[in-house]
């Protein structure tokens, strides 16, 4: 009988180890798989999130310039009008005066 218990056992150990190897390469497959996967739906739920961002932004400066749009206008107006009415005769006077033939002495000189 001690012969075949010891067949016995090394059989069971055999499969023992044949089970475990195949346990532990399960295991790492699915770790591998499961990051992966995880890796993923992270990376979707970030975009996600910065999607979201973005727009809470642009909403948030919408509500901003909706909120302040007086303002705005008149800081608008303001700088049209700068532009407009003294930046504009700034530019002007760097021009020479028209010469007109005519009453008033200023005429032709003659030598």
């Amino acid at each position: 009988m001690a012969i075949t218990s010891a067949v016995t056992d090394l059989v069971k150990s055999v499969g023992e180890l044949l089970s475990s190897i195949f346990g532990a390469a399960y295991a790492i497959i699915h770790s591998f798989v499961s990051s992966i996967f995880n890796l993923v739906a992270g990376f979707l739920a970030f975009v996600g999130d910065l999607g979201k961002g973005v727009f809470d932004l642009a909403g948030g400066v919408g509500k901003f310039v909706a909120g302040n749009a007086v303002i705005i206008a008149l800081i608008s107006a303001a700088g049209y009008a700068y532009v407009r009415f003294v930046q504009q005769p700034q530019k002007q006077q760097g021009r020479k005066p028209a010469v007109t033939n005519g009453a008033g002495g200023a005429g032709k000189k003659t030598n």
